[in-house]
């Protein structure tokens, strides 16, 4: 006897850590599709081989986008979830390509890049307008087969772009998304490289700029069509009277600023670092190295005086630097409704002030010359430079930037999600074998160790989440709520925080169970939160926030704990929920169901134990839904200067504080008992949904941020499913043979 128990005490035991070892596996093994891992952040800088191109140290290289500066992995990553939902792209057998492959084809390859199935298309009369049928292979497109329908697209699109957008069904949204990602695709291609002439042939002739133009055919490297401009502006400079209209030299000038003009609205990103000098710390495109930033849109060239735009650019070439610089300050300030005036000094900045090209633009153009030659050497001398030049001019902003790319490839929230499964898993499992092993007699050893695993792999795993939050807001230098998708990451950690605590002492597996549930269920949300277009139009879930909300200790203090509050507020439902649960399973299986010393066979014992647990919870929940309220009046008093005033979100918060004031004062008058209380836990998860997504949606209040209605139907699917749930817990129950038997 005491063998088998030996035997058993073993094989529960090799059982426990292989589980753990699962647990690790998922939460912890970075994405074999990552360029790097923890490993290698850990032992430095990785090995450069010259038989292969250097990508991990070009996915390093610091770039600005969306007002943050990021590595250019994060570029490529958060690119791709834009265009397909997937971090990896796809090539034409099928086979997955790393994002950051994908994106150096993009810049420096884009003929092949075109060939790359890149976007996601799954919307069948969007398929119809191409000729195509929905399959499961069939869904994922390239630029090259898009090609023949772009006008379709754009027309389509425009068409679409008319309907209010409260008023657009499927088909305008999904055409307007991928008019969007069209759009983006082709501003990444173009953002190192000049875009096509935007000029007819018959006006390229008249204005003799074709030999001038950039031919790959004559030309190994993009730099010499930039070094011949510089050698134009120059002529032009020292013959300022070669400055009109008519002449060939100002012609072929003009074209050349009009050309690299409209490279800043082609530009996706920022590439070009602050230089040394520049107090303003600006990071420019290319356009705007070589030829400034434009003053004005470009239509606004169409209300300009010819005659008196030669004129003005003549003089203003013809002075001296220093004179120069400070006739240009003037014209800014005091002639800004004069776009003759201002593309005047735009183009005699470009022509006089700007005489060399910044090395870090010849040196993108080396790379992408040496990559089209799959020269290795140069390609990755040229990144180590590249690399060296970025950091040095970003400063500060380039500090996390070695952290943030092997935060990429970690992706602690996804691996997270796959550990809430097995977490639950486990859980459940454990109650089937408890329930198995009281039916035969038993103690239920395997019941126990199925839950200390589960309470084991809920620690690991909140590792993991935590490592996620704090690597966040490291990375943005903020609280760990900035956004809706922050909110729900933090949702979720907070409840599977609460829950492990809770588990520590009942040791049940229901608080294992109903933690991974809801860690799940908000990584799920912060997921499609991150591919909603409207939210996240680059696909990056940290860029920079407004900055009055950037700027008070209030809203971030107000924001933190009132989100804990929606934290414990849901916790405290999903508890309601498994209520509902433990009352079909003592319904179907009876008195027979145990947890091992914690017996909670009967109806009595499970409403004392979730009831407990529910009014527990709930006091946190009301504690930190009314702290949260108060506080986000005091941000409010101060930024607008009134404590409250009605808004929607402001009602919505005031409704969470007042269900959990009723279900404590419910619990404490004893007008409900467990089932009441379950019910009206649950009812709380709808109020609480309501006040997180359901206000922004109103399109009304200081709180609308223009919260599109992608989230409607989900929102409208889980309130139906909470109410269910509650129909369910007034379902009467029917006794199990044993209930039967010991009532007779």
């Amino acid at each position: 006897m005491s063998e088998d128990k030996s035997k058993n005490s073993i094989k529960g035991k090799v059982v426990l850590w292989v589980l753990i070892l699962l647990g690790i596996y998922f939460s912890f093994l970075p994405n074999r599709f990552a360029t790097s891992s923890i490993i290698d952040f850990a032992k430095g800088e990785p090995d450069v081989s010259d038989d292969a191109f250097d990508l991990e140290g070009f996915s390093r290289i610091p770039v600005l986008r969306g007002g943050r500066v990021k590595p250019i992995d994060s570029v490529a990553r958060n690119t791709l979830l834009v265009l397909r939902n997937k971090r990896t792209a796809l090539d034409e057998n099928g086979s997955q390509v790393p994002a950051i492959n994908w994106f150096a084809e993009v810049l420096f390859n884009p003929s092949e890049a075109d060939r790359l199935k890149t976007f996601l298309i799954d919307h069948d009369q969007v398929l119809g307008l191409l000729g195509k049928k929905l399959s499961v292979d069939g869904k994922f497109f390239s630029y090259k087969e898009l090609e023949p329908f772009l006008s379709e697209i754009d027309s389509s699109a425009r068409e679409a772009g008319k309907v209010e957008q409260e008023k657009r069904d499927s088909f305008d949204q999904n055409i307007i998304d991928l008019y969007r990602s069209v759009l983006l695709y082709r501003k990444i291609k173009t953002t190192l490289s000049p875009p096509e002439p935007n000029l007819e042939p018959d006006m390229a002739k008249q204005l003799q700029v074709a030999d001038v133009l950039f031919d790959p055919k004559k030309d190994s490297d993009l730099t010499d069509e930039y070094v011949r401009f510089r050698e134009l502006t120059k002529e032009l400079s020292s013959r300022p009277e070669d400055i009109r209209l008519g002449s060939a030299g100002f012609a072929k000038v003009v074209f050349f600023l009009d050309h690299y003009s409209r490279m800043n609205l082609w530009s996706e990103f920022f590439p070009i670092p602050p230089e040394a000098d520049d107090p303003k710390k600006q990071w420019r495109t290319i356009g705007e190295s070589l030829v400034g930033k434009e003053p004005l849109d470009s239509k606004e060239k169409q209300k300009m005086d010819p005659a008196r735009f030669s004129n003005t650019l003549q003089d203003l070439v013809s002075m001296e630097p220093t004179a120069l610089k400070a006739r240009l300050l003037d014209i800014l300030e005091n002639q800004k409704m004069d776009p003759t005036s201002l593309f005047a000094a735009q183009y005699a900045e470009a022509i006089k002030l700007r005489r060399e090209v910044d090395p870090v633009l010849g040196l993108y153009e080396t790379l992408k010359a040496s990559y089209a030659r799959n020269d290795f050497s140069t390609f990755n001398s040229t990144v180590a430079e590249l690399r060296k030049i970025g950091t040095e001019r970003a400063g500060e902003d380039a500090s996390t930037l070695g952290f943030e790319k092997t935060y990429n490839g970690f992706e602690p929230f996804y691996r997270s999600s796959i550990a809430y499964v097995l977490i639950f898993m486990i859980a459940g499992i454990s109650w089937l074998a408890a329930t198995y092993s009281a039916s035969l007699g038993r103690k239920g050893e395997t019941a126990r160790m199925l839950r200390n695993a589960a309470y084991i792999l809920t620690a690991i795993v909140l590792l993991s989440h935590t490592f996620g939050l704090a690597g966040r807001m490291y990375i943005e230098g903020r609280p760990p709520v900035t956004n809706l998708y922050s909110s729900a990451l933090f949702i979720g950690w907070g409840a599977v925080l609460l829950c492990f605590l809770t588990e520590k002492y009942l040791r049940l597996g229901v608080a294992s169970a109903m933690g991974s549930l809801v860690g799940f269920g908000s990584l799920v949300i912060a997921h499609n939160l991150s591919l909603d277009s409207s939210l996240n139009p680059t696909g990056d879930t940290m860029e920079m926030m407004r900055a009055v909300l950037d700027s008070n200790f209030w809203l971030a203090t107000h924001v933190v704990i009132i989100t804990i509050g929606y934290s414990t507020t849901f916790l405290a439902g999903f508890l309601g929920i498994a209520y509902v649960f433990h009352k079909l399973a003592l319904s179907l299986f009876g008195d027979s169901v145990k947890y091992g010393t914690k017996l909670m066979s009967t109806e009595k014992d499970g409403q004392r134990i979730l009831g407990s647990m529910i009014y527990g919870i709930t006091c946190f929940s009301l504690f930190f839904s009314l702290v949260g309220t108060v506080l986000g009046g005091i941000w409010a008093d101060q930024s607008w200067g009134r404590f409250w005033g009605w808004d929607a979100k402001e009602n919505g918060a005031l409704l969470i504080v007042i269900w959990n004031a009723i279900l404590l004062h419910a619990r404490w008058s004893g007008i409900a008992k467990i089932r009441g209380i379950a019910s009206i836990a649950i009812f709380g998860n709808i109020v609480t949904a309501w006040s997180w997504f359901g206000t922004n949606m109103l399109g009304v209040g200081l709180h609308s941020y223009g919260f599109m209605d992608k989230a409607f139907n989900p929102l409208m699917y889980f309130i139906l499913s909470q109410l269910i749930f509650i129909g369910i817990a007034y379902l009467p129950s029917f006794k199990s043979k044993s209930q039967a038997e010991a009532s007779a």
